[in-house]
């Protein structure tokens, strides 16, 4: 029983850092792409 409710909790640890680190780099893509696209079009 222990051995079910640690792989319950890690697969649902597993999916909350996943998540976060999607986020994390969704936003870090979307900061990166518009300043080059700024960049770009100031020329």
């Amino acid at each position: 029983m222990r051995i079910a409710i640690a792989a319950v909790t890690g697969i649902v640890l597993a999916a909350l850092a996943s998540v976060g680190a999607v986020e994390l780099v969704n936003a870090s893509q979307s900061e990166q792409v518009t300043k080059p696209l700024y960049n770009y079009g100031s020329r």
